[in-house]
């Protein structure tokens, strides 16, 4: 799989899912994976996306299989979308369709403002518009902040303790919520704290109205997260529609992952 070198030295792992004819032109999509999270949670969403377009699934730097970062580095929206613009030039890709869940849904806000050219559209999985003050507290549990609750439990402990509010346990087999454990336990305590720091204060709100790409809302209506925010989404974004998956809370892109890839590719297919 590709790796793509940054300036600052470091490289970023990329999963690239190819099946097409060399000739084959259709808009490529790029899958944002959310905080601590990795590539693999896009796995069910490959095989139906795959068959009419490339996809492109990066680890952000310390997450995944990318390179930790730097001594000295930073964790800045700037720098994760400087991330994000090196992958897309190292790949050649002029412009994607971009799939993000919950913070890479965050990560596409940013990008659709700063640099439009490169975002077609934006689908939107769980995406908050900024984190809630309650669910700051909740994820401290106890401590200061989530970033102290993460270096003192560790990753794996933390995301155990707050994990109903990242994907809705009453729908989730308890295979898939020991997995989300696992794989966001592969992430350092203090990597994963400095990246929380930086989507903590981190409000797209102001951002929404200037962001053209058409956007495509993901969630279930009950996620104690994102789902009170949608209608903010659907007000702000000129050209934003919210589908709404009833009775279901957080995490719908692995709780109901192939309805969520048909969704995208009927979004896709209208704009192409």
């Amino acid at each position: 799989m590709p790796r793509i070198a940054l300036r600052e030295g470091p490289s970023v792992h990329c999963i690239v899912d190819d099946f097409l004819w060399p000739w084959d032109a259709a808009t490529p999509v790029l899958m944002m994976h959310g905080f601590a999270r990795n590539a693999l949670f896009w796995n069910r969403w490959v095989p139906a996306i795959a068959e009419t377009r490339r996809v492109y699934r990066p680890d952000l730097l310390g997450c995944g299989q990318s390179d930790p970062p730097p001594p000295g580095y930073r964790y800045t929206p700037e720098a994760i979308g400087a991330q994000i613009l090196a992958v897309l030039d190292g790949l050649a890709l002029k412009r994607v369709h971009w799939v993000g869940e919950s913070s890479g849904g965050i990560i596409g806000l940013l990008l659709a403002a700063a640099h439009p050219d490169r975002i077609a559209s934006l689908v939107l999985c769980n995406t908050p518009t900024r984190i809630p003050d309650r669910i700051k507290q909740i994820y401290a549990l106890g401590k200061a902040s989530a970033s102290d609750a993460m270096r003192a439990f560790g990753v794996g402990e933390w995301c155990r303790r707050t994990l109903g509010y990242r994907l809705d346990m009453d729908h989730a087999s308890p295979e898939l919520c020991d997995w989300v454990v696992r794989e966001m336990d592969r992430t350092p305590p203090a990597i994963a704290a400095a990246m929380h720091d930086c989507f903590e204060g981190v409000d797209t709100v102001p951002l929404l109205p200037g962001i053209t790409a058409p956007v495509l809302l993901l969630s279930g209506d009950k996620s104690p997260i994102a789902a009170a925010q949608q209608q903010t989404f659907a007000e702000k974004l000129p050209n934003g529609r919210v589908e709404s998956i009833s009775g279901v809370g957080h995490g719908v892109n692995l709780l109901q992952p192939e309805r969520c890839a048909r969704a995208a590719l009927d979004f896709w297919k209208l704009l192409d």
